[in-house]
């Protein structure tokens, strides 16, 4: 298979499971497409360059804002917190990240990739001691050889158009014992799900809210099952899985858009589910002794924004 077969470029290949994925929304400049087998969803928007629909300056002006899910994240590492001696970011932005793990865990060499060249630039100002490769995700791999006893990916998989492709490049670069973190757009989440519901009960007519929730700087969409197939296919396994949801301040749009979607978010976080999929990596042949995989979590009480 080659990568121009996959939905995200143009052709009918799921890119998380490589199963067949057949247009379902036609969103006008660019459409979405399903894979049958593991319930992802593809956007062709990257090769038709079709243009989001808002400029994220909050999302990126306001990162500090998710010091506390990169803390919940440190805690539910335990122990293991000890043994990081290197670590990569992946999609870094403005470094917000490993400046914070420079200051929970200064003994830990860090690496990051940025493909904004604007960002990536701010990152390695602001913190000289770290590496920032300036490139795409796929091509930085080339440049950070590891090993790494973890990764980190936030909210980069959803806008990578071959994320398998990644999570196997990142897996071999992998220390022993090492971890992977990605949080990503759960696609059975309450907006997504209404988003594309509107788009099939007004015949097609009605293309807003899917396009809203799907916006075109999103190129993959995951249910939990494409998300233990990408893991499978990179020798991985889901050691830990729980939902969170985007803080308010992070959102950019009208306040009456921003708070009725805060709402929404706040009340599928109470019923265990979420708009962010968080996972925890490890390979698949890791030993018992590192603690039994835990499966699904309600979010807990210290892991919310």
């Amino acid at each position: 298979m080659t990568r121009s077969e996959l939905a995200t470029r143009g052709g009918r290949v799921c890119p998380v499971c490589r199963g067949p994925s057949e247009p379902r929304i036609d969103l006008g400049d660019f459409q979405l497409l399903h894979c049958g087998e593991c319930g992802c969803w593809a956007s062709d928007a990257g090769v038709r360059t079709a243009r989001t629909s808002f400029s994220p300056d909050s999302y990126f002006e306001n990162a500090d804002l998710d010091r506390d899910k990169w803390d919940a994240l440190l805690r539910r590492l335990g122990d293991r917190r000890a043994s990081i001696h290197a670590a990569l970011d992946v999609g870094c932005g403005t470094g917000a990240f490993l400046r914070h793990l420079r200051d929970v865990l200064p003994q830990v060499r860090r690496e990051g990739i940025e493909l904004d060249p604007e960002r990536s630039a701010t990152a390695a100002a602001a913190d000289r001691d770290a590496r920032i490769h300036a490139t795409d995700a796929l091509a930085g791999l080339a440049r950070t050889p590891g090993p790494f006893d973890l990764v980190t990916l936030w909210d980069v998989f959803e806008h990578v158009d071959a994320p398998t492709q990644l999570l196997v490049g990142l897996a071999e670069r992998l220390s022993p014992g090492g971890l992977i973190y990605l949080q990503t757009i759960h696609e059975r989440s309450l907006l997504p799900v209404l988003g594309r519901a509107t788009y099939r009960a007004s015949l097609g007519h009605l293309r807003y809210p899917a396009r809203r929730t799907h916006e075109p700087h999103h190129l993959v969409f995951f249910t939990r099952p494409g998300l233990e197939r990408a893991a499978s296919a990179a020798g991985l396994r889901i050691r830990e899985l729980w939902f969170d949801r985007l803080h308010r301040g992070r959102m950019d749009g009208h306040p009456l858009v921003t708070a009725a979607t805060s709402l929404l978010l706040r009340a599928e976080n109470a019923l265990g589910g979420g708009l962010f999929v968080n996972v925890l990596l490890e390979r698949a042949e890791a030993s018992a002794s590192v603690g039994p995989d835990r499966g699904d979590h309600q979010i807990l009480p210290e892991d919310m924004p």
